[in-house]
């Protein structure tokens, strides 16, 4: 079952290729026991050191390697402890666990190493909203929002945490002002969620296959997976056809949807 596919996970923008020419003799007896589950032996460096570990966790995280993934984080966090990005990483590890207590303890370290770091503020409230806290949910989304303003996912997780949270106010107004777009499903979603939760399946079915008629199935599976987790859609309706190829790519790492608009030349550092 396709499960939080829009957990954001920054990936370091060099590929392993970049990583700096690695040591070719085997790793030595007093490697840890993490080390010795890493197949190719490690740069000296420690910073080539610390990317290429990182980026092998990301690799195991998308190929939903769990265990790996922490092997190589765990890695990571040796070589340069304290970055926002790893504990970050590690929280989507959990979330994917769902291993709340720890994914959302990862997610508030990585905001006390940078309280800036957009996609941990769009993860802590995912991990929020999957468990009904949706007051809570909304504050963190829209601090995301606050940095990314065009965000239709982080738009409609708000509008989905009024609508539960019995916001109805702000649900409806909100609803009453969307239009359909060429460029994102959010309408037809945020008005299947109205039908779902107002009872009328027939209506709100329709919406999600008009939905799947009009948008790529992965853009449609980021707004659905909501909908899959409070129950109102089965895992197999929401499904993007998966690609047969086993091996991730480095450049399909950088982020997980939904994706991070880039700073203005204007924007603090």
């Amino acid at each position: 079952m396709p499960f939080s596919q829009f957990l954001l996970v920054f990936v370091l923008s060099v590929g392993l290729g970049a990583c700096g020419k690695k040591k070719e003799e085997p790793l030595s007896n007093s490697a840890s026991p993490s080390q010795s589950k890493i197949a190719e032996p490690l740069p000296d460096d420690p910073e080539e050191r610390y990317r290429m570990t990182y980026v092998k966790a990301a690799q195991s995280f998308s190929r939903n390697d769990l265990e790996g993934a922490l092997v190589a984080l765990d890695l990571s966090d040796q070589v340069k402890p304290d970055q926002a990005g790893n504990a970050n990483l590690r929280g989507a590890i959990y979330t994917r666990k769902r291993d709340w207590v720890k994914a959302e303890e990862a997610f508030r370290r990585a905001l006390k190493l940078q309280p800036d770091l957009p996609m941990a503020q769009f993860n802590l409230g995912e991990v929020l909203f999957l468990n009904n806290k949706y007051a809570d949910a909304r504050e963190k989304f829209q601090i995301f929002l606050n940095s990314q303003p065009s965000n239709d996912l982080g738009i409609y997780k708000i509008y989905l945490c009024d609508l539960l949270g019995g916001n109805d106010a702000k649900a409806n107004t909100f609803l009453d002002s969307l239009k359909p777009s060429p460029n994102s499903p959010i309408y037809y979603f945020a008005k299947a969620a109205d039908a779902f939760h107002r009872g009328d399946k027939a209506a709100a079915t329709e919406f999600v296959t008009s939905a799947y008629r009009i948008y790529s199935p992965d853009a449609n599976s980021t707004f659905a997976d909501s909908l899959v987790e409070k129950g109102y859609l089965s895992g197999e309706q929401s499904a993007a056809p998966q690609s047969d190829e086993n091996k991730a790519k480095v450049d399909e790492l950088k982020t997980l949807l939904p994706p991070v608009e880039k700073p203005s030349s204007q924007s603090k550092p």
